[in-house]
């Protein structure tokens, strides 16, 4: 999306379902000016709090990193996030802890491990896993407040039966061939792919994202009936689509 598009999108949630969730706005870049701009434009539409990466590509120091951090922080609550396998740098502890004397930390989204979460947890820094897999372990094992998930934008009421309603193994198991098949390509392709499938949204791909191939979306109709359609979002049938029911678009 573009910048604007991005924009857009949140003040449109604010204004759908901010009364009655917080809205975490994703105004994040790998450039500070960028991320400064576009947070001051997500708080002017409503957005409760901020989500923002480390710089990506262009990597940094860890002071650098931090100055990243501290330019954002005054403007709101805000929740780091650490994905060392998109970013290709990771956010180590001395640079959350220092960023954490800020009042408007609101927490870490991390993606590095439970063992990291723990650390975190311990020194009574508020932790989201972001990994799917492992959240389950996250919450209840490991001190994690929840998990900011895929898998929770098609079974949500699951996901918040696995976080909030006590330790729950076979939840997990049962969800578990779910986030491994979202997670067969990089995310959020079998995502998008599931909800066209779902009948939620248009089968549109902006490339360089395609839908998951034709024995993929079999396996996913599968999967929707083992764990069952009521469970996930949408009201229509879930259908395996043909490869000409895509549309794939490349300028837009």
């Amino acid at each position: 999306m573009s910048w604007d598009e991005h924009i857009m999108l949140i003040g449109h949630t604010v204004n759908c379902f901010g009364a009655s969730i917080k809205v975490i706005g994703n105004t994040g870049s790998n450039s500070t000016q960028e991320a400064i701009h576009a947070t001051e434009q997500g708080f002017a539409v409503g957005m409760h709090a901020a989500l923002h990466i480390n710089p990506y590509y262009g990597k940094t120091s860890l002071e650098g990193m931090i100055s990243h951090f501290e330019s954002v922080l005054p403007m709101g609550p805000t929740i780091i996030y650490n994905v060392p396998s998109r970013t290709g740098q990771d956010i180590p502890p001395l640079v959350i802890q220092s960023v954490a004397r800020s009042p408007n930390l609101a927490g870490v989204k991390e993606c590095v491990g439970n063992d990291r979460i723990e650390q975190y947890t311990s020194d009574g820094i508020i932790v989201w896993s972001g990994n799917d897999d492992q959240c389950h372990d996250s919450r209840w094992d490991y001190g994690a407040t929840g998990v900011i998930s895929v898998t929770s934008n098609l079974v949500p009421g699951l996901i918040r039966e696995l976080m909030f309603c006590g330790k729950n193994p076979l939840l997990n198991s049962r969800l578990l061939p779910l986030i491994e098949w979202l997670f067969h390509e990089p995310n959020p392709i079998g995502l998008n792919t599931a909800l066209a499938q779902l009948g939620v949204v248009r089968p549109v791909f902006r490339l360089p994202y395609v839908p998951l191939p034709l024995a993929k979306r079999v396996e996913f109709v599968n999967i929707v009936k083992i764990l069952g359609r009521e469970n996930f979002v949408g009201e229509k049938d879930v259908q395996v689509l043909d490869d000409d029911d895509f549309i794939l678009i490349g300028r837009y």
